[in-house]
């Protein structure tokens, strides 16, 4: 049926040939990576594609700004690499593409700021492997996100922030977007922002203080507004680095919290409002982990690694608006979370709890 297929759109489209170093064959895993993909350059968390059997790998979601590629798994000295012949092809026109194997760093689909949205992305593989046909169809709008930077993160490089970091509209809204966690002492590092996605800095939105009050080095200009638990502030909405404050970029000014109030026993949430751009903080009380579940369930972060024990089978771990971030098959997993509140959840048994 699929080589069927396969021939029928090489009529209109193009096909692949495999260098002749490697052996043909259909790949169990298909993986996303580049600046357009979710996964940015994270090769080791490289969005996986649903294999849907057959030969045929499915992707529905955002692609940002930038370059893209495919490859089966995530390792770049072993996976094979799938791209355009030709570097820099529209991925909106991959059906046109010649693909290659092994591609270069210049051989990437390329996603213009007109062409961002939310995708439809198919690969299908035919002739054991030889041939591969890649669709692309542009559906939507890109979805509603944002990605917090600086100390709610530990990212400041807009550009890598990897997806396991993006927050999508709290449940019932379209435009809100809740974060929970602490702020951990961080010398000159207790500041926070949004951006509306990952990218290079000015290829992308910031959501920002409307004005700034104070600036750890003495005599600079303030790139902080510091914040009150329980008040709600205005949102400045500016576009990569087109603004500039006494020579410093408004782009790279934050909320803060005074350093006292950044304790690891405290836990707030703040709550971005795109619909009337507003931010509002709130400490929240308690300790930041409570059992919801079996009290035989227990789970801890060490470092980036996420530690469960009493599991019945394997685990997935949920945002706190429902969405499943992470998955795996044993007691143990490292995923990149954000610091924040997350449901940890086994077959009978979940917790919640805070990084």
């Amino acid at each position: 049926m699929i080589q069927n297929i396969i021939k029928a759109m090489a009529l209109g489209g193009a096909m692949l040939l495999s260098a002749a170093s490697l052996s043909a064959a259909i790949p169990e895993h298909l993986y996303m990576v580049g600046e357009a993909s979710p996964s940015l350059w994270h090769i080791d968390i490289a969005w996986e594609m649903t294999n849907e059997g057959d030969g045929v790998f499915s992707y529905h979601g955002p692609c940002y700004m930038q370059n893209l590629r495919f490859i089966d798994a995530r390792d770049w000295q072993t996976g094979v690499q799938y791209g355009p012949e030709l570097g820099g092809w529209h991925l909106k026109d991959a059906s046109t593409a010649t693909i290659i194997t092994g591609a270069g760093d210049g051989n990437n689909f390329w996603v213009t700021y007109d062409e961002m949205g939310t995708y439809d992305i198919k690969v299908y593989f035919g002739d054991n492997g030889d041939s591969v046909y890649i669709t692309a169809d542009l559906v939507a709008d890109m979805p509603p996100m944002v990605v917090p930077m600086g100390a709610v993160s530990n990212q400041w490089d807009t550009a890598s922030v990897p997806y396991t970091y993006n927050m999508y509209p709290a449940e019932g809204t379209e435009n809100t977007f809740v974060w929970e966690g602490s702020l951990a002492p961080n010398p000159g590092r207790k500041h926070f922002k949004f951006i509306s996605y990952p990218g290079n800095y000015w290829e992308t939105w910031f959501y920002i203080p409307e004005e700034c009050d104070y600036n750890e080095e003495a005599g600079k200009a303030p790139n902080v507004k510091l914040v009150t638990p329980g008040e709600t502030y205005p949102v400045k909405r500016v576009w990569g680095n087109t603004e500039n404050t006494e020579s410093d970029a408004v782009n790279d000014h934050f909320w803060g919290f005074a350093p006292e109030l950044c304790t690891p026993e405290k836990t707030y949430r703040m709550t971005l409002n795109l619909d009337d751009d507003t931010i509002k903080f709130e400490e929240i009380e308690g300790s930041g982990v409570s059992e919801i579940a079996d009290s035989t369930l227990k789970a801890w972060f060490v470092g980036d690694e996420l530690v469960v024990e009493g599991a019945n089978a394997g685990i997935e771990v949920y945002d706190i608006a429902g969405r499943k971030v992470a998955q795996s098959a044993g007691e143990a997993l490292t995923a990149g979370l954000s610091n924040g509140v997350y449901v940890v959840k086994t077959p009978g048994k979940a917790i919640k709890i805070a990084k």
